[in-house]
């Protein structure tokens, strides 16, 4: 349709394992990878060129998993089938990445003190949302913050809210949860009621310097490309943990 309309170099994205075109709330492809060298050199050549990408949706939830991962698109559209209304979206990058960057430093923060830290790790158990092998890679690497006398301890939750947190907050300096990583993104910064971080496990390795901070955002906690925090990285994928 959009072909018959006159646009040019129209792709339907992929990231696997997921179906061409689907998302994640957490899982979003790399649009710039599906240009082709043709592509990427017209449009560096013909400056009037726009990148568009078109999301059909009727929430915005699953398209700022998009926006996140995919800042240097010009612009998005985001059609609503059951409204039949167009709109133009945008995202708050860097708000939210001062956001993530200072509740990371909180917790290396709390890792640089001679007290021994305590990290309150969240085992998400709503669907498939949880990996116990990526619990079982966070409870590795703190054991060797503070030369070995970082302390961890793991919880398992349908639902993670304040109430909760609070149960146990006056115990724990840091909470890294293995759920979803928006839960983080989105309200890492209201969860707990003492101003506790709620890390990802993306930013958990981060924290502890096992991985670097990326200037994008990464959405890829369901993607075969996904980091050592991501559910489908080689290490992560039976699911299995050893306490």
């Amino acid at each position: 349709l959009l072909r018959d309309q006159g646009y040019e170099n129209v792709i339907i994205p992929q990231v696997k394992p997921l179906s061409p075109g689907e998302v994640l709330g957490c899982t979003s492809p790399k649009l710039n990878h599906h240009q082709n060298n043709n592509q990427q050199q017209e449009e560096s050549e013909n400056s009037t060129t726009r990148t568009c990408c078109l999301f059909v949706a009727d929430g915005r939830f699953h398209l700022e998993s998009t926006l996140i991962s995919n800042p240097d698109i010009d612009v998005y559209y985001r059609y609503d089938p059951y409204g039949k209304t167009i709109t133009t979206e945008s995202y708050e990058h860097e708000e939210m990445k001062g956001i993530r960057w200072q509740a990371i430093q909180q917790a290396s923060q709390a890792l640089q003190q001679t007290t021994p830290a305590t990290f309150g790790i969240i085992l998400g158990t709503l669907g498939r949302q949880g990996n116990p092998a990526i619990v079982q890679r966070i409870k590795e690497t703190l054991r060797k913050q503070q030369d070995g006398t970082c302390r961890s301890f793991v919880i398992l939750l349908s639902e993670i809210t304040p109430a909760k947190l609070a149960l146990l907050d006056d115990k724990v300096q840091v909470w890294v949860q293995v759920a979803c990583p928006r839960l983080s993104v989105d309200w890492g910064h209201f969860l707990s009621q003492n101003n506790k971080p709620v890390l990802s496990p993306y930013e958990l390795f981060v924290a502890t310097q096992e991985t670097d901070w990326q200037q994008v955002y990464p959405m890829d906690f369901y993607a075969q490309s996904g980091g050592p925090w991501a559910n489908y990285h080689e290490e992560n994928k039976q699911r299995q943990v050893g306490f």
